[in-house]
């Protein structure tokens, strides 16, 4: 258990300090499933104080590299070594080029200007008419961005009670965002601003 709880964040989650964000939410996702609460790993492997300490380690691993800020501190308090190779200045990520089977670009002719107001805060309602304005499907954003449909539809229906936790929604909200040409950090933080304060029934 000690090897767990004395690794750095990337070496948790297998990956490199130089990652994308998308592949950072992608390990964290896999080492969710296979270590986190209830997984069949954590049940048969670790005592249960232990699998509760690795879950915890996993989540506060995804809550800090998933956010920008919050990891540019991290990887400065990292001694130097550990942080291999060194990691260039962020840029986004070449978006990957569209699959042979993937539903037709809409026409510029079918696309309505969308202009959010000023100083907006991000519904789902909101995401939904920015959507819309671009002639885009449910079914071909979910195509697009690889986010499920009905993720897609909990996000533009603020369905918080259905909707995974903060590190997971920030990524969803993030491809939804990139995807419809808008700020991904600033939509995200004002969609999970909203999020956080909504009452999560059954939780």
């Amino acid at each position: 258990m000690k090897r767990f709880l004395g690794q750095n964040f990337y070496d948790l989650l297998e990956i490199s300090p130089s990652a994308t964000p998308e592949e950072i939410l992608r390990a964290y996702e896999r080492a969710r499933a296979l270590y986190g609460a209830g997984s069949l790993a954590a049940y048969t492997l670790l005592s249960p104080e232990e699998g509760a300490a690795l879950a915890r380690r996993i989540e506060e691993a995804g809550d800090v590299l998933t956010d920008p800020e919050a990891r540019a501190g991290y990887d400065a308090r990292l001694p130097a070594e550990e942080v291999r190779p060194a990691r260039p200045s962020p840029e986004p990520p070449p978006q990957p080029p569209p699959p042979a089977a993937a539903p037709p670009v809409p026409s510029a002719s079918s696309q309505k200007p969308f202009t959010p107001p000023e100083g907006a805060v991000w519904t789902g309602e909101l995401l939904r008419r920015a959507r819309e304005a671009r002639g885009l499907t449910v079914a071909q954003m979910a195509e697009r961005t690889k986010v499920s449909r009905l993720h897609i539809e909990w996000v533009e229906g603020d369905r918080f009670d259905q909707l995974p936790v903060q590190v997971y929604l920030r990524g969803i909200v993030m491809c939804i965002a990139r995807e419809l040409r808008l700020d991904g950090q600033k939509v995200a933080r004002s969609y999970l601003e909203r999020a956080s304060g909504a009452p999560k029934a059954g939780r």
